[in-house]
């Protein structure tokens, strides 16, 4: 597959990475046919009558043309990229915002053999002046091995594809070789119905938990986060209502395994799905739920036949040690469940840091010597493997949540499963758990504790904190030669270069190492004195923003925003007046800290 197509194929699945406006796009039919066009302009010539078509006999007149239906271009890119095959899909674009823009619909075409992807929008005459995409016909094509901008007529509207996608697209297309144009989301579920529920219960909920949100943690990530997944949840459980027949009001049960603030419990419930959390400790926002909410205080040790039967289905939202465990659960649930008229326990995990059945993952356990695959990524395969070892048809699919791991699998049963054949599954997991296990007989799983331990090197005692400060200091200022007469700022030292100087001096720097971050945050914790970034540290200068300025800046007129803080009321000292060998270069009154002498008490006379 050529970059070219590559980078097409983002810009044809994922066109809301640039346009903001978009949520995404739905593919309503598409067809293929030998391609018969000789440039962009016979391509919008051929399809002019189509704008003034209904959408909906669309599929008509192309069936007229002789153009065969046939599966989006995407799918069999592989082995067409060479080909004279001319791929049409009828899009549909969805808005982010359906109350203030109108889905639009739009023609794309791939011509493989003029190597040419073509973009039409069936635009409506009340959808001329404000719409979701540029309102005029274009191309991209590929020329010269780059890629070239076409626009119809050279119409005006142009100019947005121009200075927004043209620049993503050279990006992509040049840095192809490294990277993968990735999955897409949402694929189990219908986008559009997706999207739509999604924005609903974010006007319903999110701006009522945020005025109440107690937590130390982002409100906006979490709130954001856990909406979308009840909407996916929600969307997934209606899809499978329909499928297998369901009463239209049942509304599947849940029992959400390491519920965290359970804010996705609070929003199933309210949204009329029975179930419950437990965890191992309660947070602040619990208090705060309505009564009916069922969230449990409770430390789950699973075994092998640990069951949940009551439930429809199990939830894993980054539960972590215990994720291993859900399919596990999940069909031993299903095995009580047989004879009974209740359909098999279905599982839905979202996985995060990765952990087997007994402790920590170890991919050299799981996985070949000769994978080149992330440590993540094996694990992510062989939670999936669980699942299926399990009796279960798992499918994988890519959440839209404010997270790195967004990556999830829901596990089902399509069809109905004889006791003979759970037991063969029961059996198989047996030996999948037994051939993990590594330490005999004294194997045993290994719960958190329910106190969490403060783990950001604030509790290092002070005067190893104090060592290795004065040793960064010391090597940064030596990176640099010092000029009579001006202020030495230092160097950049490497953060691993910086790692292997601490650990040659200090036979107690174990002690950084069960702490989350170790180097990188103790430094980041003296922001007063340096600056992390792209992996190497240097000295903050007191002539520079502090840090909280500097934050205060990145947000929308940040200059406004930057209030007296207690630094500024000049409470603590300055470290540079005390530590430098050059002192402060500022003055006591333009300095952000206190310039004092450091006194030795016991020289001054008792009166």
């Amino acid at each position: 597959m050529s970059n070219f197509w590559k980078a097409i194929k983002i810009w044809s699945q994922k066109p809301h990475v640039v346009n903001k406006r978009l949520a995404g796009v739905t593919v309503v039919s598409s067809w293929k046919l030998p391609s018969s066009f000789t440039s962009f302009n016979h391509v919008v010539e051929k399809t002019a009558e189509l704008n003034s078509v209904d959408v909906e006999r669309v599929a008509d007149v192309l069936t007229g043309w002789s153009w065969e239906k046939e599966n989006v271009w995407t799918d069999e890119l592989p082995m067409n990229q060479d080909s004279n095959d001319c791929f049409l899909s009828l899009r549909k674009c969805i808005p982010k915002q359906p109350h203030r823009y109108q889905p639009v619909y739009e023609l794309e075409f791939m011509d493989f053999k003029l190597k040419q992807a073509v973009y039409i929008p069936l635009l409506k005459n009340d959808q001329q002046s404000d719409t979701l995409l540029p309102s005029c016909p274009y191309a991209l094509s590929l020329v010269n091995e780059q890629i070239h901008l076409e626009i119809h007529n050279n119409n005006e509207n142009g100019s947005w594809i121009l200075k927004n996608v043209m620049p993503k697209l050279q990006k992509w297309f040049a840095e192809m070789d490294e990277c993968d144009p990735g999955a897409q989301s949402l694929r189990l579920v219908s986008f559009e119905d997706y999207n739509q529920l999604y924005q609903q219960l974010k006007e319903k909920y999110v701006a009522q938990i945020t005025k109440i949100w107690p937590e130390c943690t982002d409100p906006q990530k979490f709130i954001h986060e856990d909406v979308a997944i009840a909407a996916y949840l929600i969307q997934l459980w209606r899809q499978e209502s329909l499928e297998m027949g369901l009463d239209v009001n049942y509304r599947q049960s849940f029992f959400d395994i390491g519920c965290g603030n359970g804010l996705l419990v609070y929003l199933l419930a309210s949204e009329g799905y029975p179930g419950k959390g437990i965890d191992i400790r309660a947070r602040k926002i619990w208090s705060l739920y309505p009564p009916e909410i069922r969230l449990e205080v409770s430390t789950l040790t699973p075994s092998e036949t640990t069951a949940f039967a009551e439930f429809d289905w199990l939830l894993g939202n980054h539960s972590d040690e215990l994720t291993p465990w859900l399919p596990v659960m999940a069909l031993q649930s299903s095995i009580q469940r047989t004879g009974t008229d209740q359909l098999p326990t279905r599982f839905w995990v979202l996985p995060c840091c990765p952990f087997s059945f007994w402790g920590k993952f170890q991919r050299e356990k799981f996985s070949s010597s000769s994978s080149n695959q992330s440590r993540y990524a094996e694990y992510l395969r062989f939670v999936s493997h669980v699942g299926e070892t399990c009796g279960y048809e798992v499918s994988e699919d890519r959440m839209r949540i404010p997270s790195t791991r967004r990556t999830c699998f829901v596990g089902r049963c399509p069809e109905p499963r004889s006791a003979d054949q759970w037991r063969l599954a029961a059996s198989a997991k047996s030996q999948l758990i037994a051939a993990s296990n590594t330490e005999g007989s004294s194997a045993s799983f290994r719960p958190r504790d329910a106190v969490q331990p403060v783990r950001n090197c604030t509790r290092v005692d002070r005067s190893i904190l104090d060592r290795i400060v004065e040793l960064t200091v010391k090597n940064l200022l030596a990176s640099t030669p010092a000029v009579p007469g001006q202020w030495n700022g230092g160097g950049t030292l490497d953060l691993p270069e910086l790692v292997a100087l601490i650990a040659a001096e200090f036979s107690d720097f174990h002690l950084l190492k069960s702490e989350c971050g170790g180097i990188q945050t103790l430094l980041r914790n003296h922001s007063h004195i340096f600056v992390v970034e792209k992996k190497a540290v240097r000295l903050r200068s007191p002539l520079e923003l502090s840090a909280q300025q500097w934050r205060a800046l990145q947000k929308p007129n940040g200059r406004k925003r930057i209030k007296t803080t207690v630094a500024d009321s000049k409470t603590k000292n300055c470290w540079f007046f005390r530590h430098h060998p050059d002192g402060c270069p500022l003055t006591h009154d333009t300095c952000r800290y206190l310039h004092v002498d450091v006194v030795d008490i016991s020289k001054i006379p008792n009166k």
